[in-house]
């Protein structure tokens, strides 16, 4: 069955909903299956197009994030946000250079970015949302629980897709103050709000590393590792999350296998510029070279961890 807009084009279910993107952008605009992008083509688009920019160039932008460059995205964003169309598209390159510079352990910047970004009065609810979760994750990393807290304020009692990030960083606040019981609860939500929609319609949400973590904190190790599995044996995760979800399994595992584990960890994250993540995985190999009586060594990982928060 196909859907007509009001041009009388015809269009397939997902094309629709990418049409509808184009005026209200928002985290998942104009955004397909993530595992079949080329990270080359979203390259060559943005060099190549000097015009105003919408949803195709968000969606290149995302794509390089998706591929481990966020570096470059970040770059991009200040570009792209000057030559947005509207305000609200200004807005969703800002929230998007917020999340990269998150990718870089630039919190400071992710902070300013995702404010700036929220702070219209006249922005789409899908960017005001955005903004909001963004902001809160910054300021989690920087332990700052009380206003991270503050900033989501109530729940949504029947969040949409646009209210997936805020629900998703509640989880991650709710971890970050011990709660794994009420994370997991939020956490769930995000995953049944997922599999309802199209998938193909998202950028990959890692939300069985969530469970994961949750699961992990409340002794529930086997359904932990294997929920990491099957996102280890999904097509459509970048370097970042394959390296988060093995930082996770690793966790499940015995002390002395939990080191090959992490090395392909760290070699993920390190291929994604990602900072926070590569340094917790450099703190949990100190933590098991201490199991193992190796406290020398462990040492030189959490004076690397150390130093690369301190970058």
């Amino acid at each position: 069955m196909t859907h007509t807009r009001t041009t009388g084009r015809p269009t397939t279910p997902a094309q629709s909903f990418l049409f509808a993107g184009e005026g209200t952008p928002c985290w998942y605009a104009a955004r397909p299956a993530i595992g079949s992008d080329d990270p080359g083509a979203a390259e060559r688009l943005l060099r190549s197009s000097q015009s105003a920019v919408g949803p195709e160039h968000f969606r290149a932008a995302r794509v390089l994030l998706h591929d481990g460059r966020p570096h470059q995205v970040a770059l991009w964003c200040i570009e792209l946000r000057n030559r947005a169309r509207t305000a609200a598209w200004a807005a969703a390159f800002g929230a998007l250079r917020s999340e990269s510079l998150l990718h870089l352990g630039d919190l400071p910047g992710a902070e300013y970015e995702a404010a700036e970004a929220g702070d219209g009065a006249d922005q789409p609810a899908a960017v005001g949302s955005w903004a909001i979760a963004l902001l809160t994750e910054a300021l989690i990393e920087q332990g700052r629980h009380e206003e991270a807290a503050a900033r989501l304020g109530e729940p949504a009692t029947n969040p949409d897709l646009s209210g997936l990030p805020p629900l998703r960083a509640r989880g991650r606040l709710l971890l970050a103050l011990d709660r794994p019981d009420e994370a997991l609860a939020a956490f769930t939500r995000v995953a049944l709000l997922v599999r309802r929609h199209t998938t193909q319609l998202l950028p990959h949400l890692p939300w069985r590393s969530d469970l994961a973590q949750a699961l992990l904190r409340l002794g529930q190790r086997d359904q932990a590792h294997a929920l990491l599995m099957e996102e280890l044996a999904s097509p459509a995760p970048g370097p970042r999350e394959r390296g988060i979800a093995l930082r996770v399994l690793s966790a499940t595992e015995e002390p002395e296998r939990r080191l090959p584990t992490l090395s392909r960890a760290a070699t993920e994250l390190r291929r994604s510029d990602e900072r926070i993540e590569l340094a917790r995985v450099l703190d949990d190999f100190a933590r098991t070279l201490d199991t193992l009586g190796e406290p020398s060594t462990a040492e030189v990982f959490r004076r690397r961890a150390a130093g690369l928060l301190a970058a």
